[in-house]
Formats: structure tokens, sequence, C-alpha cells
């Protein structure tokens, strides 16, 4: 006949186990969240260089097609 007492001592590995468990695929999760997070930093930072590129490219863009404005109404 079992008693109170070895049913709790029985159970308690297991409870230990499942606990270590959970922290483990806590720490996992937790872990690819980080890393998630670092390659969307990395490709919001590669975004924004392209565009802040594209961005002096229209610039540049603007001020030559200002000068040839200019230079066509200086002719007439």
């Amino acid at each position: 006949m079992r008693t109170r007492g070895m049913v709790v001592e029985q159970m308690y590995p297991a409870h230990e186990l499942a606990r270590e468990r959970q922290r483990s695929m806590l720490a996992a999760a937790t872990s690819e969240r980080q890393a998630k997070r670092v390659l969307a930093l990395d490709r919001a930072a590669r975004r924004a260089e392209r565009a802040r590129r594209q961005l002096v490219r229209s610039g540049n863009e603007a001020l030559r097609l200002r000068g040839e404005l200019a230079a066509a109404e200086q002719s007439f």
C-alpha cells in the first residue's frame, strides 16, 4: 500500500522535469525571438540605407534637371 508521502515523492521528479522542460522551452523561444528581431533590424537597416542612397540620387537628379531647365529658359 502506498502512503501519501510515497506518491508525492514519485510525482516530484516528474514535476521538476516538466518545470525544467518548460524553462528550457521558454529560454529557446526567447532566444529565437531575439534572433528574429536581430534579423529584422538588419533588414530594416539595409532598407533604410537603400532609401537614403535613392534619396541622394533623386536630389542629384532634381538639381541636374533644374540646371537644364534654367539653361533652356536662358536660351529663349
